[in-house]
């Protein structure tokens, strides 16, 4: 019997360091739409019934005094990272009715009373702890979608938008590179933003992205840009602070003044 719990509790462990580096850099809801979503899916669905039939069994084998029990959070709280809707919801279920009939199964060595009062009061943790998770579950879900949504907004901007630290660019959609006659091998992405700026403005742009840095919205009027093939581009810029990357970066929207 004590050589099946030292089993089941090393089982418990490298699930957990498997799901763990499964997941690494994903958010629940990071894998919509993603090829290996349906595969992760179902590993984990797998991982989670087979701790819920170990735990199971261990507690039906230990007497009512040992709340082996309790370790079924942890295949509540790996419910996060399931794509179904209700599937925290359904594995508190399951697990709720696994706790009930362990209790007829289990040897008695605490008084009945104080047992079925442990249990119920598990139920409640159960719940709630399930409400929680499915409460984070759905923000998580909103926020990837409004991410999602800002991201094709930004992309699709009829107006160049580009995001800059340290005058490097971080980041360019697709109309700053339509702007800038960008290709493959013509990247703006890591050039420094003042490249572009003709030498006659550098300054001024230098010192008004400082301020943005500092949390100023700053605009620039008729600021002369250089393209790659040497043309120029007379647009309004206007900046402010953003966080990117974990780290303060300016956001930078570049109106031109004619189509370029």
């Amino acid at each position: 019997m004590k050589a099946g719990i030292i089993f089941m509790y090393k089982y418990l462990y490298w699930i957990t360091v498997d799901i763990r580096i499964m997941n690494t850099g994903n958010s629940p809801g990071d894998g919509a739409g993603n090829p290996r979503a349906g595969e992760n899916n179902l590993r984990i669905t797998s991982e989670i019934i087979i701790l819920i039939a170990l735990i199971f069994l261990c507690d039906i084998l230990t007497p009512l005094g040992l709340a082996i029990w309790i370790l079924y959070f942890i295949p509540l709280f790996l419910t996060l990272y399931l794509e179904w809707r209700y599937g925290t919801l359904v594995i508190t279920g399951i697990i709720i009715t696994l706790i009930s009939a362990s209790f007829f199964f289990s040897s008695q060595d605490i008084s009945l009373l104080y047992a079925i009062l442990n249990r119920v009061f598990f139920y409640l943790m159960l719940i709630a702890s399930a409400f929680l998770i499915e409460n984070y579950r759905t923000n998580a879900e909103r926020l990837r979608r409004s991410e999602e949504n800002y991201r094709i907004l930004v992309e699709w901007s009829p107006e160049g938008i580009i995001v800059c630290r340290d005058d490097t660019i971080q980041y360019a959609n697709l109309v700053f590179l339509r702007l800038f006659a960008a290709d493959d091998t013509d990247n703006p992405v890591g050039r420094a933003f003042n490249g572009l700026i003709h030498p006659a403005s550098q300054q001024i742009v230098r010192e008004r992205m400082s301020q943005a840095a500092m949390g100023a919205q700053v605009r620039i009027p008729d600021v002369d840009m250089i393209r790659p093939d040497g043309s120029e581009l007379r647009a309004d810029l206007t900046m402010r602070e953003i966080v990117w990357d974990h780290d303060t970066a300016v956001l930078i929207i570049i109106r031109p003044h004619c189509s370029g």
